[in-house]
């Protein structure tokens, strides 16, 4: 059953309804899903959300992604199951059905097989997606030049965000447990749901490897070039670099890449403002958070993107290598102990979050701030699945914000 109620908009603060009206008109419908447990904690990072979500949900409203339906369906539906999210599933299935992937591939990815007779493209995004989604998180140089010969850079920078997009909802509907209403329901067509599989994470398990090496030197990839002033944008484009500066002062890496498609690297920019800046997280659990996802998406990139805010927040050294060779210290106070438990089971496992230990967050927490720590594990995974694709290596100045 689903953990957490609709907020209703006369019980948000006056100051907050705004936000709740904006995510009612972007998204043309009542407020469900990841929404759900945004308003529960922030209506303002709800807006954020569903402004980046609209790039992939328009569903021909007014689309806004140069990838076709039938792509981001696809892909929706290879990151539903590799992530065990049924509300994502439930929401997209029929989407991608009548965007022309077919019933016998949407079986099989449902039922965890192989999907056979496959096109081209089809098995391109497979191979893609199941790369980055999972194993060390990375794709192959072959696999990423066949997907940059196919979609172009702005389609590639745009498939990634999409599962990334995917992904950043996934955690938190699934922390909570988000089912669809009945409501819901009846205005599709009727789908076998996603079953979900394995068991949530129990302990850390074996030790991990130091995280893979990525070459130093300012944020630079190695698989598209950087954008990271006005000349290397066409005029129509170039105010989204600015929108991107006015929340970091910069143009990171990240963001080198990402403004090959600009729009979107702008909505990514302002949800990413919001955890730099705005979270109501108090700054060691914010770092923490990002450490953990961050080791476990075995992205040097946002690690080394975290450690200054980690230690600035009074994050020992010892704390910080046990999460970075995979060995909790047993001494964990109750909050930290409850932090790590809850991020681990929404990052392995089946990434979802069994009754104790959700229950161990809220009474640590309280709902409003759980649903932030989720939302920043999302965030995270998102912006180390984008820096992960590019291969773009950390940022030596730790000074400004990387992500």
């Amino acid at each position: 059953m689903s953990r957490l109620e609709t907020v209703e908009r006369d019980a948000l603060p006056a100051d907050q309804r705004r936000f709740h009206d904006a995510v009612k008109a972007i998204r043309r419908r009542p407020i469900s899903g990841p929404f759900i447990v945004l308003m529960n904690s922030s209506p303002d990072l709800a807006a954020r959300f569903a402004h980046l979500g609209h790039y992939f949900h328009s569903r021909g409203q007014a689309d806004e992604s140069i990838l076709s339906m039938r792509v981001r369906g696809f892909a929706s539906l290879i990151g539903s199951r590799a992530l065990n999210a049924p509300y994502e599933w439930s929401a997209w299935v029929n989407w991608a059905l009548e965007a022309g992937v077919p019933q016998d591939t949407v079986d099989a990815i449902r039922e965890n097989r192989a999907p056979q007779n496959l096109t081209a493209e089809d098995a391109l995004i497979s191979d893609f997606c199941m790369q980055l989604i999972s194993g060390n998180h990375r794709v192959s140089d072959r696999t990423f030049k066949a997907a940059l010969e196919h979609f172009g850079a702005r389609g590639v920078v745009e498939l990634v965000v999409t599962l990334g997009y995917f992904a950043m909802i996934a955690l938190p509907l699934n922390a909570f447990e988000i089912e669809m209403s009945a409501a819901q329901k009846t205005q599709r067509k009727p789908f076998a749901p996603l079953a979900i599989n394995g068991t949530p994470s129990n302990g850390a398990g074996a030790p991990r490897v130091n995280l893979p090496p990525i070459a130093t030197g300012n944020g630079a990839s190695r698989r598209l070039p950087l954008l990271t002033g006005h000349d290397d944008l066409p005029p129509a484009d170039q105010h989204f670099l600015d929108r991107v500066i006015l929340t970091r002062g910069w143009i990171s890496g990240a963001f080198g890449v990402l403004l090959h498609s600009a729009d979107v690297a702008a909505r990514i920019a302002h949800i990413g403002a919001y955890f730099l800046y705005e979270t109501a997280l108090p700054p060691k659990l914010r770092a923490l958070t990002w450490l953990i996802t961050a080791r476990d998406l075995d992205c040097n990139y946002a690690w080394r993107a975290g450690i200054h805010a980690a230690r600035a927040a009074g994050v020992g050294d010892a704390l910080i290598t046990a999460i970075e060779i995979d060995q909790r210290p047993s001494a964990l106070g109750a909050n930290e102990k409850a932090l790590f438990d809850f991020c681990h089971q929404l990052l392995r496992g089946n990434h979802h979050v069994d009754d104790a230990t959700y229950q161990a967050a809220v009474d640590q927490f309280g709902v409003p701030l759980t649903v932030q720590i989720a939302a920043t594990v999302g965030y995270i995974m998102m912006m180390s699945v984008i820096v992960n694709a590019f291969d773009i290596a950390p940022v030596d100045d730790d000074a400004r914000p990387a992500l």
